[in-house]
């Protein structure tokens, strides 16, 4: 089965770019303009992402980093990348030794390193849980 991403970004552009990239990779994409409107699908079991990219700043200046933190909590296996414009500038939000788990990427990225990215933070999922 395909691995499932949710994309949250106010730009439509940017929502369709990263849609395009993700689907022609074979991943099935849900894009969402808000926080609020991702949250709400986590409700639905068969919506729910193996990953999630979040943008910095949508509704509010931190909420991609409110969402982060709420979604962490309840659903700690959905790995979570930071699509922002502000790239390691919100690095000091995050705890020490954060490096290791926080994903961050700045604003334009090229297809071949998303892509890279993504399946990186997947395959790693995958190894962890079959090692659990």
């Amino acid at each position: 089965m395909a691995p499932r991403i949710a994309h949250v970004d106010d730009d439509a552009d940017i929502r369709e770019a990263v849609g395009c990239i993700l689907g022609k990779d074979g991943f099935k994409v849900d894009s969402y303009l808000t926080m609020q409107d991702f949250i709400d699908s986590l409700q639905d079991d068969t919506k729910r992402p193996d990953l999630a990219i979040l943008d910095v700043m949508v509704e509010s200046m931190d909420s991609g980093l409110t969402t982060y933190a709420q979604i962490h909590k309840r659903f700690p296996q959905i790995q979570t990348i930071f699509l922002t414009s502000l790239g390691d500038m919100i690095r000091p939000y995050f705890e020490d030794g954060s490096h290791e788990w926080v994903c961050i990427i700045e604003k334009p990225v090229e297809p071949k390193s998303l892509l890279a990215i993504i399946h990186d933070r997947l395959d790693n999922k995958e190894t962890a849980a079959q090692s659990a």
